[in-house]
């Protein structure tokens, strides 16, 4: 008993099914669209091309009807949330089959009954147990007028809400009205939000008014659709729409409803790429076969066949039944084979591909010709070597192919294989001694050879011939055979320094970078690392000292490079030499390390004369004396002066001009950087400090030496910083 079979989850179901039983996935209406004589078609979806890419490459077209003409849509395949997907079920056209018109009728109906029912005033009729199908009535209107009853407080309730059917059905352009019965259980005047759950991307929908009195019934008008810009796939979804009361919208009722796609648009469209084949001097070759199932919102199943008027060319699809995806174009390939016309005709065969099932059939020509060439004139057989120049750099063994080529021969020959060289110094083996040739074939026989070794880093090479013969006559190749020694990994390999020259100042180490390049090298090699500078004053430390290095890579060894400093303000140069030795042989670089020492007196002398001289500054504008304040030159002073009115051992009479002098002088200690040797800020320094002892002991001398403030003490350490400072500016004494 034929069964239908689930391609989603395998489950098996009546063939008369339209969805699975286990998972609801759409299985096909009974149009005849999945089946050939009756029998139930399986088919496998082959490559899916874009029809629009290689439209201005092609040379040739179908002689068939043209396909139909589908606008540019994108295609929805059913969200996750629903509870089915598009399977390999079978299509059907718009007109075929009894379901897919019925379905179409349900929905003018239903659009028709809605448009009737959407007069004003109109009340809910009431409801008939014995409706054969789903009604749709037109806009919202109250059955019922009943007032509220009054109440202490408000009281707010989840609606109650009911469909008058639970399926519908949906296609392009035929939007669906199904009636929900909805009742206002509250006791307040209330209005409600409908909206479906996860409802999938295609589906458009709109409800009329939904504004309830209490205890009041009302039948709203839910209006499906499907967006016009998305061709939806044939199947049935689940869709559940929630009531929630805006007033408090945690008072919410979720109803369910089934809706269905069905399948609609015509059978698939075919056509055959190219539709004249050439063929010459051969008799096999293929063409494809395309199948446009863009019209159409299922997928469709047919069996492809070709035969010609003969009856003698032998076809081969892969597959040869083929599913089409809905809203897809699919390409396969078809080889063929023919026999061949008599050497020097040609032969013209019609053929005719066609595609179908019990819905219906298509059929394209297509036009086969074949021409063979005149019979030629019965050549030998050629031999030749591949490569002709064999090169090889390491060892004494050589790889080499014979072409043993047959195609221009008409009889079956027998040949045998051997290898000459004139100085019968080369060894030769063949992958097979005796080669069977058919005519016009070519043949491939794997040579090897075998040659004295060439000294070290030396080359030699020998002319060498294979020889093909059929016991009657006798075809040569000469080839010539080059043997190469690589010579020692320490001749190709080099050493280099990074940087070769390096500065540094005031340090007794510089760190290099030693690598070792054996890029040319085909042997690996291994060196010690050595180095020694040409005054014998530098140490030089490797890390790693000793390396190995692979074939076609460098590797880099750590170089420290150690030696004294020279003595400040001078430098010195340290040439030193590095050498890489695998025991015999070696290899070297050379690379120079400049040391300089830096002389920090001149910039330590400018810091002390600064600081010095400003200490000087600061303290001949402070306080000299702790129970006076400063005495600084000033108009009255200068006026009692020459009034007379001042004694002489007074300290305001002679402080203020040391002050002058003790600033002049600071001034002076300061200037004193200008020069090279420092010896104006020496003497600048030791005259400070003799004015000042000096005018100490005078005033000791004639009235009294009060307690000495800070001032003093300041002028005298700067005095003794910037006569430091004077002394580190003199030049070093040279050696």
């Amino acid at each position: 008993m034929a069964v239908r079979v689930c391609e989603v989850c395998g489950e098996t179901n009546e063939p008369s099914a339209r969805f699975c039983r286990a998972c609801d996935a759409y299985l096909g209406w009974d149009s005849g669209a999945a089946t050939l004589d009756g029998e139930p078609l399986t088919g496998t979806i082959p490559t899916v091309v874009d029809p629009d890419a290689d439209r201005a490459d092609d040379t040739a077209v179908a002689a068939g009807g043209a396909g139909t003409a589908v606008p540019a849509v994108s295609i929805a395949t059913p969200d996750a949330p629903a509870s089915t997907s598009p399977t390999t079920a079978q299509p059907t056209d718009a007109a075929a089959g009894p379901d897919a018109s019925a379905a179409t009728s349900t929905a003018t109906a239903t659009a028709a009954t809605a448009a009737a029912s959407s007069s004003p005033g109109a009340t809910k009729p009431a409801p008939e147990a014995s409706a054969p199908g789903p009604s749709a009535p037109g806009p919202s209107a109250p059955s019922t007028t009943t007032q509220p009853h009054p109440a202490a407080s408000a009281r707010i309730e989840a609606p109650e809400a009911v469909f008058d059917t639970t399926e519908a059905t949906i296609a392009p352009g035929a939007p669906v009205t199904v009636v929900l019965r909805l009742t206002n259980p509250s006791s307040i005047v209330d209005g409600y939000e409908i909206e479906p759950v996860a409802p999938p991307q295609w589906l458009e929908f709109s409800h009329g008014d939904t504004h309830l009195m209490p205890d009041q019934e009302l039948a709203v008008a839910l209006e499906l659709g499907l967006r016009a810009d998305v061709l939806v796939l044939a199947q049935r979804v689940a869709l559940t729409f929630r009531v929630s009361s805006r007033a408090d919208p945690d008072r919410n009722v979720e109803v369910a409803l089934q809706l269905t796609v069905p399948p609609l648009g015509p059978s698939a469209t075919l056509e055959v790429r190219p539709t004249l084949i050439r063929l010459e001097d051969h008799a096999a070759g293929e063409f494809s076969v395309r199948l446009d199932n863009r019209a159409a919102n299922f997928p469709q199943t047919v069996r492809l066949t070709a035969a010609d008027s003969e009856g003698v060319v032998r076809f081969a699809f892969a597959p040869d039944v083929v599913t089409v995806p809905p809203g897809q174009v699919v390409e396969l390939e078809v080889s063929f084979t023919a026999p061949e016309p008599e050497p020097g005709r040609e032969l013209s065969r019609q053929i005719m591909v066609e595609a179908g099932n019990d819905a219906g059939r298509a059929a394209v020509p297509l036009t086969l010709v074949q021409r063979t060439a005149a019979e030629p004139v019965d050549a030998p057989v050629r031999v030749r070597i591949e490569p002709s120049s064999l090169r090889v750099e390491q060892g004494n063994t050589a790889d080499f192919d014979v072409l043993l080529d047959h195609r221009g021969g008409h009889r079956q020959v027998t040949l045998s294989l051997a290898g000459r060289d004139p100085g019968r110094a080369l060894g030769f083996a063949f992958s097979t001694a005796q080669v069977v040739l058919e005519p016009g074939a070519v043949a491939h026989v794997r040579g090897r050879l075998a040659a004295p070794a060439p000294p070290r880093g030396g080359t030699v090479q020998f002319p060498f011939s294979v020889v093909a013969s059929d016991g009657v006559q006798d075809v040569e190749a000469a080839a010539t055979v080059e043997l190469t020694s690589p010579p020692e990994p320490i001749l190709t390999a080099a050493i280099r320094l990074d940087p070769p020259s390096q500065l540094v100042v005031n340090e007794r180490q510089a760190v290099f970078q030693v690598t070792v390049d054996n890029r040319r090298g085909v042997d690996p090699l291994g060196v010690r690392l050595e180095g020694a500078s040409e005054d014998g004053t530098a140490r030089l430390t490797f890390t790693p000292a000793e390396l190995v290095v692979p074939p076609g890579q460098g590797l880099v060894s750590r170089l420290v490079v150690e030696a004294p400093r020279p003595e400040p303000s001078e430098s010195a140069t340290r040439r030193f030499r590095v050498i890489a030795t695998d025991g015999v042989r070696s290899i070297e670089a050379d690379a120079a390390l400049t040391q300089a020492s830096a002389d920090r007196r001149p910039v330590t002398s400018r810091i002390l004369v600064t600081i010095g001289g400003l200490l000087v500054l600061i303290g001949a504008f402070a306080e000299w004396f702790a129970t006076f304040p400063p005495f600084l030159p000033s108009v009255e002073l200068i006026g009692a002066l020459v009034r007379g009115q001042l004694n002489l051992g007074d300290i305001t009479l002679s402080e203020p001009p040391i002050r002058v002098w003790v600033i002049l002088f600071g001034v002076l200690m300061l200037l004193g950087m200008i020069g090279k040797s420092g010896r104006l800020t020496r003497v600048s320094a030791v005259l400070i400090v003799l004015v000042t002892v000096a005018w100490l002991i005078f005033l000791a001398v004639a009235a009294f030496v009060p307690p000495l403030g800070l001032g003093l003490f300041l002028v005298w350490i700067g005095c003794v910083v910037g006569f430091i400072g004077g002394i580190l500016a003199r030049p070093r004494p040279e050696n």
